[in-house]
């Protein structure tokens, strides 16, 4: 049932409209003259038509049809903010799954491009950890050498007290800089070990993945 005068089934609307169309001269109303015919479903599933959208049905899906019932416009249902949310995490994670198929495609043209064979991706490798080890030796050469250096000033220290003379606060300085270098230095050793580790962790993937491609070709 029509929930109000305004509001009556499509059918009774367009026989009222021809039936005003023939009193004037059997001339079909002009559809931009009129008013708009705006149709919907209410809850009981049955269609209704009327000059406005009762408010609660007008965020559900409508038309605006002419006096001769063609369909002239139709409104979708209005999404709800959880609805648009996910719509817009989805256009997200489709964003981000193109760029990462982009970034693959460019890695694995490097890749290709680099190397010929797993022989030459293993060469690559030793050449970077044996640059590294060096790095390392290097390093432990210089803590030794700060070592050397931070034992003289120690003595220094220790045979000012014995002599019942207070530690120069320089001399402490220096002492105490010695050791600060030395903990940096082997921190940096630290770091470079897990240097190693990811750089073999990164060529074992990029010769997997050396050999995916070939298979391919």
């Amino acid at each position: 049932m029509p929930s109000s005068l305004s509001q009556i089934t499509f059918a009774v609307l367009l026989a009222a409209l021809a039936g005003t169309a023939y009193a004037a001269g059997n001339k079909p109303a002009a559809s931009s003259g009129g008013k708009a015919i705006k149709c919907w479903t209410n809850k009981e599933g049955v269609r209704e038509c009327g000059n406005v959208v009762p408010p609660e049905y007008s965020q559900d899906e409508h038309e605006q049809v002419s006096s001769g019932g063609a369909k002239v416009k139709k409104t979708d249902k209005a999404r709800t903010e959880a609805e648009l949310e996910a719509e817009r995490q989805a256009a997200v994670q489709k964003k981000a799954a193109e760029d990462e198929a982009h970034k693959q495609a460019a890695r694995d043209k490097v890749l290709l491009d680099t190397y010929s064979s797993e022989g030459d991706l293993l060469l690559s490798r030793d050449g970077q950890l044996a640059n590294i080890d060096s790095q390392i030796k290097l390093t432990e050469s210089h803590i030794d050498k700060l070592h050397k250096q931070q034992d003289v000033l120690i003595q220094q220290a220790a045979d000012d007290e014995r002599r019942g003379k207070a530690v120069p606060p320089k001399l402490a300085n220096s002492i105490d800089d010695l050791g600060k270098q030395i903990e940096e230095n082997k921190q940096f050793i630290v770091n470079k070990g897990a240097d190693k580790d990811r750089l073999r962790e990164k060529f074992d993937a990029d010769i997997k993945r050396f050999h995916e491609l070939r298979a391919r070709q």
